[in-house]
């Protein structure tokens, strides 16, 4: 009698006296796809996670002036989450990588880490209407340094995670940064005396 644990096959043999015989074959069955990786499918949508550059942006545009705060910030449409996913036979893995702060190399030796993506200045509002949220002040003009101006580099630190569904897995994962540079002339304003 055929046995739920195996496949059965019904094999009908024709003898020579013209008599069928019949034979239940089992056949132990083969295992079902395995079920997809979750950690292959984080790597996979982690491969695949784009990131933006952020871009520089300071406050007077140009030169920037000796012992004048200079407003620091990047673009603000870098500052969300972006997120990348990875799917097979019903489990999705899904990265996401945050924003969390910047870093900005001055050039001078100094450095200036920054909570957010800096406040863009509006040259339509009076300064008395708005505030930095992210600045430097330089000390030194950059005359006299090779391409008179100092080497800045803005560095985006993200923090990582992952979550899936259709199977267990999920959890926080080593952060990532992005970096551009840029080179910033910094003068002096010289006063004249009547």
């Amino acid at each position: 009698m055929p046995n739920a644990q195996y496949v059965w096959y019904l094999q009908e043999c024709t003898n020579p006296d013209g008599s069928v015989t019949t034979t239940y074959i089992p056949v132990e069955p083969s295992d079902p796809d395995p079920a997809p990786d979750p950690e292959a499918l984080r790597a996979s949508a982690q491969e695949q996670l784009r990131l933006p550059t952020p871009r520089i942006a300071m406050s007077p545009p140009g030169e920037q002036v000796v012992h004048v705060a200079s407003w620091l910030w990047v673009d603000g449409d870098l500052w969300r989450p972006h997120s990348s996913s990875a799917s097979a036979g019903g489990v999705t893995a899904t990265v996401t990588a945050t924003p969390s702060r910047t870093l900005w190399d001055m050039g001078d030796g100094e450095t200036v880490a920054c909570d957010g993506p800096g406040t863009p200045y509006d040259p339509s509002r009076a300064d008395a209407a708005q505030s930095m949220s992210c600045s430097y002040t330089y000390h030194n003009s950059s005359a006299g340094r090779p391409g008179r101006g100092y080497p800045v580099t803005v560095t985006v630190e993200w923090q990582l995670g992952w979550t899936v569904t259709g199977a267990p897995g999920g959890g926080a994962l080593p952060g990532l940064t992005t970096s551009s540079s840029t080179t910033v002339p910094v003068g002096e304003v010289q006063a004249l005396n009547q």
